[in-house]
C-alpha cells in the first residue's frame, strides 16, 4: 500500500459576488456614453447632410446602435458586460448568476432607451396634446422618472424598472460566484405606480393648459412655422431678461424661436427673415415686446451625439419690420 500517494486536490469555491453599488454603474454607463458618443461623432463626420435632412427621426438611429451594443454585450454573446462594464467590473446576471438571452436582454434595454431617446425629441405640439402625446409623455416621465428613483432609492436589490421587468441584477466580481439577491422593498413599487399616475394626470392638466391664453399663441406661431415647409422643428419661448444700464436695472421683453431647418441654409439672414416674418404676422403681441430673436440651426442630433452649425438674429419688431419692408 502507497503511503505516499498525494492528497486529492482541494477544490476553490467560486468566489461570493455583491450587488453592484450606484456610483459603480452610473460610471460604467458613462464610459458606454463616450464609447457611443465617439461612435457617432464619427458616423457624423461622413453622413452629417443625412443625418440633418431625418430632423427628428435621427434619434431612430442613435437608438439602433444603442440597442444593439447594449443588447449583445448585456447578453450571453458579451458575457454581461458592455465596455464601461468591463472597465469597472460589473455584470448583467439572472437570479442564478448566470447570463441572460440575446433576447432578454433586447427586451432589458427597450425598457431602458425609448424613455430616454424620446426625451429631448422634437415632438409637434398638436401631438402633445393628443393621446399618443399622453403615452409619449408617460415613457418619457412615468417610466424614465421610475428608472432614475429606482437606481437612486432601491438601495437593497438595486435593480432598476429594466432591471425588474426581465429579473436581473448588476453584480461585481468574475465568473460564476453566487451573490444573495434579496427582494425589493416593496413601497417602492407603489411609489412608481403613483408616480406613473400623477404623470398621466399632469399630461391632461397640460393638454388644457396649452389651448389657453399666450399658450394658444405660441402653439399657433409653431404650427405656422412648421407650415412653411422649411423646418423639422421650431420652438418659441416668451420671456424677459434683466441688465443694468449705466447703474440701472432694466426690463426687457423678448420672443424668441430657435428653428431646425431641413436643407442647409445658403442664406442664414434670408432664413431669419422669413421666419421673423411669419411669426410677426401670426403672434398678436408682438409689438409689445422689446426683442425678436431668429435662430436658425441646421443639424443633427442622433441622441448619442449632436452637431449644429446656428446662427442667431436679434432685432426690436420695429427693425425686422423695417428690414423685411426693404428686402420686399
Amino acid at each position: 500500500m502507497d503511503n505516499d500517494a498525494a492528497p486529492p486536490p482541494i477544490e476553490t469555491p467560486p468566489p461570493h459576488r455583491t450587488i453592484s453599488g450606484f456610483w459603480r454603474r452610473v460610471a460604467a454607463c458613462f464610459i458606454d456614453s463616450l464609447v457611443l458618443g465617439a461612435f457617432g461623432a464619427v458616423a457624423g463626420l461622413f453622413f452629417f447632410d443625412f443625418f440633418a435632412s431625418l430632423g427628428g427621426w435621427g434619434r431612430l438611429v442613435g437608438f439602433s446602435v444603442a440597442l444593439a451594443y447594449f443588447t449583445l454585450f448585456n447578453s450571453t454573446w458579451g458575457k454581461g458586460k458592455t465596455v464601461g462594464k468591463r472597465v469597472m467590473g460589473i455584470e448583467v446576471v439572472d437570479s442564478t448568476g448566470g447570463h441572460i438571452s440575446v433576447s432578454r436582454s433586447f427586451l432589458r434595454y427597450l425598457v431602458l432607451g425609448v424613455p430616454f431617446f424620446l426625451n429631448g425629441a422634437p415632438i409637434p405640439s398638436n401631438v402633445i396634446a393628443s393621446p399618443i402625446g399622453y403615452l409619449i409623455g408617460l415613457l418619457i416621465f412615468g417610466l424614465g422618472g421610475s428608472i432614475v428613483y429606482l437606481y437612486v432609492f432601491n438601495r437593497k436589490t438595486r435593480q432598476s424598472l429594466h432591471d425588474l421587468v426581465v429579473g436581473t441584477f448588476v453584480v461585481r466580481g468574475e465568473g460564476s460566484g453566487q451573490f444573495t439577491a434579496g427582494t425589493i422593498w416593496q413601497p417602492h413599487l407603489v411609489i412608481v405606480g403613483f408616480l406613473c399616475l400623477a404623470v398621466i394626470g399632469l399630461s391632461f392638466t397640460s393638454a388644457s393648459l396649452l389651448k389657453k391664453g399666450v399658450f394658444s399663441n405660441i402653439l399657433l406661431v409653431q404650427e405656422k412655422l412648421l407650415a412653411s415647409g422649411k423646418v423639422h422643428g421650431a420652438t418659441v419661448y416668451v420671456g424677459k431678461a434683466w441688465f443694468d444700464h449705466d447703474g440701472v436695472r432694466q426690463e426687457a421683453s423678448f420672443l424668441q424661436s430657435t428653428v431646425v431647418w431641413k436643407d442647409r441654409p445658403t442664406n442664414y439672414q434670408a432664413a431669419a427673415d422669413e421666419m421673423a416674418s411669419i411669426i410677426l404676422a401670426n403672434y398678436p403681441d408682438i409689438a409689445k415686446k422689446d426683442s425678436l430673436v431668429v435662430i436658425i440651426s441646421y443639424g443633427y442630433d442622433i441622441g448619442i451625439s449632436h452637431a449644429w452649425i446656428t446662427q442667431s438674429f436679434q432685432h426690436s419688431p420695429q427693425q425686422w419690420i423695417h428690414a423685411l419692408d426693404g428686402t420686399k
